[in-house]
């Protein structure tokens, strides 16, 4: 749009010289063609967009009248080379030489030629600039969507890290209440229970009595603190991420967790960390791979999980087992077999259709119900 612009300046420009001339059967066809052959530059490409405006400075030698016109393909010349702007000044030096241009229309079309080829110029530097400029906004935005997602990246790691260590401290808080706390209750229990026995039909037995009763009450809300506790710090999320962390830590084998899953029975949390620690263990030994991939997902029916690699695509579990004496499939995954179905699950193991190996088992969500018994 900025060169259309640019050619209907010089076109009116031209009118001075035409002024000078006056209109002529040959000035108008030579304007018709110039006008005709700037517009075809514009939808050549650029190799061979000089062409009409050389055909046009070539008609311009044979309609010497018309001359003033070739402004236009100055301007178009100026494209691909200063230098051949020039060429369009020869149709104006003959013209005049031959007495068809008086030497003020020669002196005014030579101006008007090279003002068009400087405005060619300065468009050329125009659309330039505002090429790079817009090369260097994609940059920028590009830059700017890696900081955010590296921003999200160590947010993200930062959660993690402080959830890991939440759960950890609330894990070693439960520990501490059920191995000390606990044990001193229970000795208080049993303790209150034999002078009830030594202290029997005498008054003070409904005395120990009630406090016995007192202290198994506070055993018993200890108990149920404990067991909160732990269930707080079974976050199955942060326990996969650190199972296949401290798998890989020191290894060539990296990682790509991503976990998708909510609050998960005791029971099915211990399955499927086994099955993600034998299956990895699995991973490091025998396939050679370089990346590993754990998926875990929970769905309305079930919960969904896949372990896959990028190694070799044998039975390397089956390997495993042959290694260590015993017969048929290894011991791995047998016992990942096992804890899945024991839940009702379904469980698969083998080569996957792109290479590598896949370990995949879903647990229905009615194991939901059993954990929880």
């Amino acid at each position: 749009m900025e060169r259309i612009a640019d050619k209907l300046i010089v076109l009116a420009c031209c009118a001075g010289p035409l002024a000078l001339v006056g209109t002529s059967r040959a000035s108008v066809c030579m304007m018709l063609l110039a006008m005709t052959c700037s517009f075809l530059a514009e939808l050549l490409p650029a190799r061979v967009s000089v062409a009409p405006a050389a055909a046009c400075c070539l008609v311009a030698l044979a309609l010497p009248e018309g001359s003033v016109f070739t402004a236009l393909a100055a301007y178009d010349l100026a494209r691909s080379s200063p230098a051949l702007s020039t060429l369009a000044a020869l149709p104006v030096f003959a013209a005049g030489w031959s007495g068809a241009l008086a030497p003020g229309a020669v002196v005014s079309s030579l101006l008007v030629c090279a003002s068009a080829a400087a405005l060619s110029l300065r468009a050329d530097r125009a659309l330039a600039d505002r090429a790079g400029n817009l090369r260097y906004a994609d940059e920028l935005r590009e830059r700017e969507l890696v900081l955010e997602a590296r921003n999200r990246e160590l947010l993200d790691a930062q959660d993690y890290e402080v959830r890991l260590a939440t759960l950890s401290e609330r894990a070693r808080i439960a520990r501490d209440i059920h191995d000390n706390v606990g044990h001193l209750l229970t000795r208080a229990v049993v303790q209150t229970e034999a002078l009830r026995v030594v202290h029997a039909g005498e008054p003070v037995e409904g005395d120990l009595e009630a406090v016995g009763s007192t202290v198994r009450e506070a055993l018993d809300e200890v108990r149920t603190s404990v067991h909160d506790l732990r269930d707080d710090a079974s976050d199955l999320s942060v326990q996969v991420r650190a199972v296949v962390e401290r798998a890989c830590e020191g290894t060539s084998l990296t990682p790509l967790v991503e976990v998708e899953a909510g609050e998960v029975p005791a029971a099915v949390a211990s399955c499927l960390l086994a099955v993600v620690r034998e299956a990895v263990s699995n991973v490091l030994r025998h396939s050679g791979a370089a990346h590993v991939s754990v998926q875990l997902a929970e769905h309305p029916g079930l919960w969904r999980l896949t372990v896959a690699d990028d190694g070799a695509p044998v039975a390397r579990d089956e390997v495993s087992g042959a290694s260590r004496g015993f017969d048929g499939p290894g011991m791995g995954l047998a016992s990942m077999e096992e804890r899945v179905r024991a839940l009702g699950g379904t469980f698969r193991a083998g080569p996957s259709e792109d290479g590598g190996w896949v370990v995949f088992a879903s647990v229905p969500r009615r194991a939901e119900e059993g954990g929880a018994s």
